[in-house]
């Protein structure tokens, strides 16, 4: 399975990140850092904070493991989205027979305790962890990959995912959303092809944070991706 990243310019006052006032701003701080030879902020997906096992493709993403943007998010609210690459597994059509507005996302199981520190035994093994994420390095790779050698099971804090939640039952075309604030009350909320998931809302969390995802082992078929 795969996930792209797109929106990624609203993380740094881009042109979806503010009215008009706000992108006259950026436009003129852009050609004055252009004047001086300081290049531009670089959105992306990171490939030194992100695991060995994640391909990257632009921003596009495959394979497993943990993968982290390259800019830190700064100002006070951000939002970006995700968008799902499965061809193989489209959301089935909606019934209007028997459409109810509590049930549009009717297929989609969210986990009860999701945003409990200990999480639960009944999680989806294979449900993608959506969120932010603090700096990695290889060496935190390689600690990592010594405890799953071991045999030990890793918490979401030893994986990196403590500030992540997962979303099972994703298909092809779904766009989860990711939007944080970072005032008085910092908040993480998920949405899920425009509708927000209160069962993944992050509540008070502090510190330098990076927009992140995690696809466990076995999330998706060859070829299937994240992708913007």
């Amino acid at each position: 399975m795969g996930v792209c990243c797109s929106c990624f310019d609203g993380i740094r006052g881009g042109k979806h990140a503010g009215g008009s006032n706000d992108d006259k701003s950026t436009e003129m701080t852009s050609a004055r850092n252009s004047a001086q030879g300081v290049p531009p902020p670089t959105h992306g997906v990171s490939r030194a904070m992100s695991a060995p096992t994640i391909q990257i493709q632009g921003f596009k993403i495959s394979g497993s493991g943990l993968a982290l943007a390259n800019i830190p998010i700064e100002q006070d609210a951000a939002y970006w989205e995700w968008h799902v690459n499965l061809p193989g597994l489209p959301r089935p059509p909606r019934d209007e027979d028997n459409e109810e507005d509590d049930d549009d996302f009717q297929d989609v199981q969210m986990n009860g305790n999701g945003s409990s520190d200990n999480g639960s035994v009944d999680d989806d093994p294979y449900a993608i962890k959506f969120g932010v994420a603090t700096r990695k390095d290889r060496n935190f790779y390689k600690s990592l990959e010594h405890v799953q050698e071991e045999g030990d099971e890793a918490s979401s804090r030893d994986d990196g995912t403590f500030l992540m939640r997962p979303i099972p039952d994703l298909r092809h075309g779904d766009v989860i959303g990711v939007a944080v604030q970072q005032s008085d009350l910092p908040m993480i909320q998920m949405l899920l092809n425009g509708e927000p998931l209160m069962e993944c809302t992050i509540n008070r969390f502090r510190g330098t944070v990076y927009p992140a995802v995690c696809i466990p082992p076995g999330a998706g078929g060859e070829g299937d991706r994240l992708e913007d």
